[in-house]
């Protein structure tokens, strides 16, 4: 059961904790990826969450924020309150002893414009670049999350531009297999080298619904059989929206003796 967390995006842990605490799970929290946490509340957030892990001994992932944060985006003000959030999150991070920080780049996928893909990767590398600088003093590394890319090599140029081991990668699962037409196996080969952990849940072909794995059009035994194979194991989040989704999905993995 090593290396893999559920998440969660509560405030109240216990729960959550008791269940990962049975079976050897560890929790990635998402609280602070939510705007309403991060006007102004996070710093309560942090200390409410402190107080209810003292004592856990599991892996401890870190969600955070994305919705309207563009660190590629052409208005200066836009990038400067994205650096404001991914300071706060690291700030959290790192006070929680988490063991990394997801973050999303999102990139428009569907958005088809002439010269788009060229100056939005020149504005994400100048961001990076910068900002990598100050990630090793909170000794959490940042993982980039596929979201709306439709290829692999969208996050991976940045990671290979930027070269830092601060600096690695989340594949999700569901996302890669909804927003492209690119092979999962691909997605995973390409992300190998730079591999820190996979985001975990299922969905009709159609819509990011974040259902149990085995309730949906990815067959999920392929898949953890594939991430397997891989040198190094990273961590298998299941992320999920419910405590019965997560069991749910546990109980499917022990059925099919991929946990």
């Amino acid at each position: 059961m090593d290396r893999f967390l559920l998440t969660t995006n509560c405030t109240d842990l216990s729960s959550y904790r008791e269940y990962a605490e049975e079976n050897g799970l560890g929790l990635e929290l998402q609280a602070f990826a939510e705007p309403e946490a991060l006007s102004g509340k996070w710093q309560k957030i942090l200390a409410d969450n402190k107080s209810q892990l003292r004592g856990f001994s599991g892996e401890i992932g870190f969600h955070g924020a994305f919705y309207d944060m563009n660190s590629g985006s052409r208005d200066p003000e836009v990038v400067k309150l994205t650096q404001q959030r991914y300071r706060e999150n690291l700030v959290a991070a790192a006070e929680l002893e988490a063991n990394y920080v997801v973050l999303h780049l999102n990139y428009l996928g569907p958005l088809k414009l002439l010269g788009y893909h060229d100056d939005w990767l020149q504005r994400q590398l100048e961001f990076w670049c910068t900002f990598i600088d100050e990630i090793p003093r909170f000794g959490v590394p940042v993982l980039l999350e596929n979201s709306w890319e439709d290829r692999p090599e969208i996050v991976i140029e940045i990671l290979q531009a930027v070269n830092s081991p601060y600096l690695r990668a989340c594949l999700d699962v569901a996302h890669a297999t909804i927003y492209s037409r690119i092979p999962f196996s691909a997605w995973l080969g390409a992300f190998e080298p730079y591999l820190e952990c996979c985001h975990l849940n299922n969905h009709d072909g159609e819509h990011d619904l974040h259902q149990p794995l085995s309730e949906g059009v990815i067959d999920y035994k392929e898949v953890i059989i594939s991430i397997d194979r891989l040198s190094r194991r990273p961590f298998m989040c299941l992320e999920l929206p419910s405590l019965p989704s997560i069991k749910s999905s546990m109980e499917y993995l022990q059925t099919q003796e991929l946990a």
